[in-house]
């Protein structure tokens, strides 16, 4: 079986707050399906646009019925299956799903699917899970392998919309985050981009807007931001002393970098 790349995103980018709880934790706890047992819950504000983390098409989908939510089962439910039929992804606790999405719908990476929807006394959040399927779907139950060693990298980049390559093995072995699945770790961050400043800023804790490559207000805001914090000028540019320490807190970090 051939080892396959597929681009990633974070599906909550515009509204993440915190990490709830990923896979084997609290209420993902086996025996259980694979869409619960490795749930990962990304914290976002209620509303917040619910995108796809990946190319596929819809397999199974479940609306909203609001007289059906319980406090541990709520909202719309949809299951995206990658082009191959080799992985997928489930997405639930969602409102406000575009109409015409439904079974067999072919969904793009960053296309919307709904938005987050907030159960009385719990946290709003996305609950999301990833499966590997060995050899390709449709497989017996002991061909899916739930994907438990993603969860840091959704937290890592949840408030970029930036993609990265994740190498599926089709060899039982857990998915390679970055670097076209042949280094292992992520992708350098390329800080001689406005994009890769942006992505830094996120890891960093700071709010440049959408990742998106593009200078503007809510990126120079940022980066005075982080300038004010570290004793630089407030130019709202990355001047080379500002792209430095910009780097060395990064590595600090334990992120990859490039272009300084």
């Amino acid at each position: 079986m051939a080892a396959f790349d597929i681009e990633v995103s974070s599906p909550v980018a515009a509204g993440f707050t915190a990490g709830l709880g990923g896979p084997h934790v609290g209420t993902h706890t086996p025996p259980a399906k694979w869409y619960i047992e490795y749930g990962m819950d990304l914290g976002a504000q209620e509303g917040s646009t619910v995108r796809a983390a990946f190319d596929g098409h819809v397999t199974v989908f479940h609306p909203h019925d609001p007289a059906a939510d319980t406090s541990r089962i709520y909202g719309a439910q949809i299951f995206v299956r990658a082009p191959n039929d080799m992985m997928g992804g489930f997405y639930t606790h969602m409102k406000d799903v575009p109409a015409g999405l439904g079974a067999d719908s072919a969904v793009s990476r960053g296309d919307e699917l709904g938005s987050v929807l907030q159960f009385p006394g719990t946290a709003p959040h996305l609950h999301m899970a990833l499966v590997e399927i060995l050899g390709g779907a449709p497989a017996p139950d002991d061909r899916y392998r739930g994907v438990d060693n993603m969860y840091d990298f959704f937290l890592e980049t949840a408030r970029s919309d930036a993609a990265t390559d994740v190498r599926f093995q089709q060899d039982g072995s857990p998915p390679v985050v970055g670097n076209g699945g042949d280094g292992g770790g992520p992708a350098p961050l390329h800080l001689a981009t406005v994009r890769g400043v942006q992505q830094g800023l996120v890891l960093l804790g700071y709010s440049p807007g959408v990742v998106d490559g593009i200078d503007g207000p809510n990126t120079r805001a940022a980066v005075i931001a982080f300038q004010a914090d570290h004793g630089l000028p407030q130019t709202g540019q990355c001047t080379d002393v500002s792209l430095a320490t910009l780097a060395s807190l990064l590595i600090a970090g334990g992120h990859q970098v490039d272009g300084v």
